[in-house]
């Protein structure tokens, strides 16, 4: 084994404990935000895990509020995609009262279609992915897939015509959101990022939860359901970020992005055993064949952009939930 070798090993075997991490808590939030459409409604199961998130982050922000660059504005750079990851996490709230946790994650996966979309109109750097062919099977691919999934899942408690329009909503607020934060906040470290955002989101989700929802049922939960609630917060919008922060830039975006792929699987196999959920024949073949799709989306935009896209991988990481 070479020197170099050696060098790598430790810093590899870390970084996939990370990532592994990171898929199993993402792949674990839609069952928790499941078990929470028995007790709560949506407007409250935000506020709360907002809530949660803010105060994770704040410590961070203060300690590092003397390391921004000289000039910087990151309170007024952040209000564009603050204000759509907001509107993002709303339409996502309601998700689980129409969708099985399983169908959330495989769904959640064409946040990515709409990401290279949005990039594609807003971003003069990322037009040239359009004359890959790939990008337009991944394209393809991925609206198969997902009609796939609706198709099959017709008729059944997996989901429904409003659900999967709220996923479709949900999906595109964060691909949006995405090609905000590399527009406005690539000065900015994602740690940073996520706890700014996290603070402007906390506010305005408490006073819908105050304005529209039945906050008064949280009153009655004990501590373990509590406990739950923040266990949801900090594993989806908190630690996950951090894990997987570590791990791209050990690992590089294919092998990282690429294994967000996996999200979705971990997510039916847990959902199976603890929820009961199943899907249909036509529904994994659609599943199967959207993952493939945002996979090749992402090989187009590898292959198109090489380096730049490599180093704008910090700022694909996807959107807190």
């Amino acid at each position: 084994m070479s020197g170099t070798e050696r060098s790598r090993s430790p810093s590899i075997v870390p970084a996939l404990l990370a990532l592994g991490t990171a898929i199993l808590f993402w792949s674990s939030v839609p069952l928790l935000l499941k078990h929470f459409t028995h007790r709560l409604d949506a407007w409250t199961v935000n506020a709360l895990r907002y809530t949660f998130a803010a105060l994770f982050w704040l410590p961070y922000i203060l300690r590092h509020r003397r390391d921004l660059p000289a000039g910087s504005r990151i309170w007024r750079d952040a209000l564009p995609p603050a204000g759509v990851h907001i509107v993002g996490q709303m339409l996502f709230g309601l998700c689980p009262y129409f969708n099985d946790a399983t169908i959330i994650n495989f769904v959640s996966r064409a946040a990515f279609l709409f990401t290279t979309m949005t990039g594609f109109l807003l971003l003069r750097e990322e037009r040239a992915v359009g004359r890959q062919p790939l990008f337009w099977v991944g394209v393809a691919a991925t609206i198969a897939g997902l009609a796939a999934m609706y198709v099959g899942g017709i008729g059944t408690p997996s989901t429904s015509a409003f659900g999967m329009l709220l996923l479709l909503a949900t999906s595109a607020f964060w691909g949006f959101y995405s090609v905000l934060i590399r527009k406005f906040m690539k000065p900015y470290s994602i740690r940073l990022t996520f706890g700014v955002i996290s603070l402007y989101a906390a506010p305005v989700l408490l006073a819908l939860m105050f304005a529209v929802g039945d906050w008064r049922k949280a009153l009655a939960l004990g501590p373990g359901y509590w406990g739950l609630i923040w266990l949801s917060a900090i594993l989806g919008i908190a630690l996950g970020h951090t894990l997987f922060y570590r791990a791209i830039h050990a690992l590089g975006p294919v092998a990282s992005e690429g294994s967000l792929l996996l999200i979705p699987f971990t997510t039916a196999v847990l959902a199976y055993f603890i929820l009961d959920e199943r899907l249909g024949r036509l529904q994994w073949l659609g599943g199967v064949i959207l993952v493939a799709g945002c996979f090749l989306l992402l090989l187009a935009k590898l292959r198109t952009r090489g380096r730049a896209a490599a180093e704008d991988a910090e700022t694909m990481v996807p959107s807190p939930r």
